[in-house]
């Protein structure tokens, strides 16, 4: 079942923790398979742009102005679209999916547009513009798809094949077994990976 915009009713947990890079970019690989290749923010993937993983980059949850000595801090750190980046920019107090359970907080409707359910729910929906009328219309546009694709109405099959590409995981995946950053206090997670999980035969076609 293909489900592209549901926010997790639980905090995440890390799976990895690299610690000791002197350029927060680097930490860009950790990220993109810990948040699973989408923006942590308003869950557009890395495959929906025509260039990928350029389309995003590394968010400081507090940002470096607040807090410029978290700005190294893989903790402080998440995955998310330029663009919603350029609207956060400096705006403190957003939600972080690490530290707040984000369903509780959002919602996405049928129509595309995102329900704020709390009063910072509506902060990050406002600050990041969330419900402006592009990313709406890309939004109900994939939330059809993947309808037509759950109930098999999507035709004719090369079409289901083309948009079911959509919704897989990107062809580059990182190996973090060979990244060797100077420390890193979850060092298990490299084995756990979506680049693992894909060798392994167990990762699934969609997601």
């Amino acid at each position: 079942m293909i489900q592209p915009f549901v926010y997790s009713g639980t905090e995440h947990q890390r799976r990895h923790g690299p610690d000791g890079y002197t350029n927060y970019k680097t930490y860009k690989d950790w990220l993109r398979d810990e948040f699973a290749f989408r923006c942590v923010y308003c869950l557009v993937r890395e495959r929906w742009y025509p260039n990928t993983s350029n389309a995003f980059c590394v968010e400081h949850s507090k940002p470096q102005r607040e807090a410029p000595e978290l700005a190294l801090s893989y903790d402080n750190l998440l995955y998310a679209c330029n663009t919603c980046n350029s609207f956060k920019s400096d705006t403190e107090d957003i939600l972080n999916p690490c530290t707040d359970a984000m369903a509780d907080h959002l919602a996405v409707l049928p129509d595309g547009t995102i329900n704020p359910l709390t009063t910072v729910g509506c902060i990050l929906v406002d600050a990041l513009d969330l419900n402006g009328p592009d990313i709406v219309s890309m939004r109900k546009d994939y939330l059809v798809f993947a309808q037509g694709l759950n109930d098999g109405s999507l035709r004719p099959p090369d079409v289901a094949d083309t948009i079911r590409s959509r919704f897989a995981f990107p062809d580059d995946l990182p190996d973090l077994r060979t990244s060797k950053p100077p420390k890193n206090s979850r060092p298990d997670g490299v084995n756990a990976t979506y680049f693992v999980r894909r060798s392994a035969g167990s990762l699934p076609a969609t997601y």
